[in-house]
């Protein structure tokens, strides 16, 4: 199963469970590089809201990383999150949705358009 795949017309990286494959295509042949275990660790959570709303809580932690990001957020922006639901029996079973933000408050932002409750948020987008 891939969760990831990227490719340009020198490169390629695959991840395929939990494990990154990187190198480059040689006449046709791919030609491993790097070979890496991944553990992707959540940067936030999602919490079902009793207005049908949900807020999605970064962790001050990884504030930093989405910094930038999240600054450009307003109202009515279209935010992609990718979310893993921990109670999955398929640990490697991501989920991305495109919401529309509500509201943001530093680190806790609220959208409208995702049906998640407690799922881990891996990472946040403009969408």
């Amino acid at each position: 199963m891939f969760l990831y795949i990227t490719v340009s017309i020198y490169s390629i990286v695959v991840v395929l469970s939990k494990k990154l494959y990187a190198g480059y295509v040689n006449n046709g042949t791919f030609q491993e590089v790097i070979h890496l275990n991944l553990k992707i660790e959540p940067i936030g959570i999602i919490k079902n809201t009793a207005s049908g709303l949900s807020d999605v809580l970064i962790y001050s932690d990884y504030e930093h990383i989405l910094g930038n990001v999240i600054e450009q957020f307003k109202k009515g922006t279209k935010v992609l999150i990718i979310h893993k639901n921990t109670e999955s029996m398929d640990e490697h079973q991501v989920k991305v949705t495109s919401t529309e933000l509500i509201n943001r408050k530093g680190n806790l932002l609220t959208v409208k358009g995702i049906e998640a409750d407690n799922d881990s948020v891996i990472d946040v987008r403009m969408g």
